[in-house]
């Protein structure tokens, strides 16, 4: 990979962006980064996926020469099937932003599970101002924000802080910035102390819940539990471990 890197650390697969400074989202790295989730999910040992990046930038976007007409087909080919891989992973995605999250790049953040921003974190979707609007953004941010604000972010071109992104539900948490491994970590160390084939239903049922009808969603979450977590040795032994007051050993099966 030239534009990614991508290490397991311990059960945790972590996908650094490393094409600083600005780490643009051209289709190079949207299909790296999309590889990397692969890999990634086809360890059933994995427990989470961290997303950080390299230089001063999270992501300062997509490639601006890429929405080329001539190009820009590629483009939303190999962005249609990044964002798609992330919605449909089955892991706990953790994100670390440090610095200016911007149109693609704040797309990018947004398919957080739990996003870590620092307070020099910037985010926005600035492709109003160029002509174009933000796909991801339009359709995703409503359920994350709000419908008014979702509005707002998107037809503004508005750049918002962590801060202000923490209060509209965004961002989990801003940490001082010597601090943000050490957040990554504590919530790694967490997650660890789970059964990953456990995490991996929990996340799918929750991915699948959303925007549904509450009766409906409730019931396919009951079909799942009766049918399927209650069938595996992990449960058994989460039971048993709390029973004999011990730390649960995960068979992942």
């Amino acid at each position: 990979m030239a534009t990614v890197r991508f290490e397991i650390r311990e059960d945790i697969a972590v996908i650094t962006l490393a094409s600083p400074p600005l780490n643009i989202l051209t289709v190079a790295m949207m299909d790296e980064i999309g590889a990397a989730l692969d890999r990634a999910s086809a360890d059933s040992s994995t427990k989470a996926v961290v997303i950080r990046a390299e230089g001063r930038a999270f992501s300062a976007g997509a490639d601006v020469e890429e929405h080329r007409p001539e190009k820009v087909s590629a483009m939303v080919a190999s962005f249609g099937r990044l964002f798609r891989r992330l919605d449909s992973c089955e892991l706990p995605i953790v994100m670390a932003v440090a610095g200016p999250a911007l149109g693609g790049g704040f797309e990018l953040a947004m398919m957080a599970d739990v996003l870590l921003a620092t307070p020099e974190a910037t985010f926005g979707q600035p492709e109003v101002r160029l002509g174009f609007f933000a796909p991801v953004g339009v359709v995703r941010l409503p359920a994350l924000v709000g419908p008014a604000k979702a509005m707002e972010i998107t037809c503004t071109g508005r750049t918002y802080s962590a801060a202000e992104m923490q209060d509209c539900g965004l961002v989990t948490r801003v940490v001082p910035a010597d601090q943000l491994d050490e957040a990554v970590e504590s919530y790694c160390k967490d997650l660890r102390r789970a059964s990953p084939l456990i995490l991996r239903v929990n996340v799918r049922v929750l991915r699948q819940s959303r925007g549904r009808a509450f009766a409906e969603a409730l019931g396919d979450a009951e079909r799942v539990f009766l049918n399927e977590l209650m069938q595996t040795e992990d449960v058994r032994e989460g039971l048993s471990s709390f029973f004999e007051r011990r730390r649960a050993v995960w068979k992942n099966r």
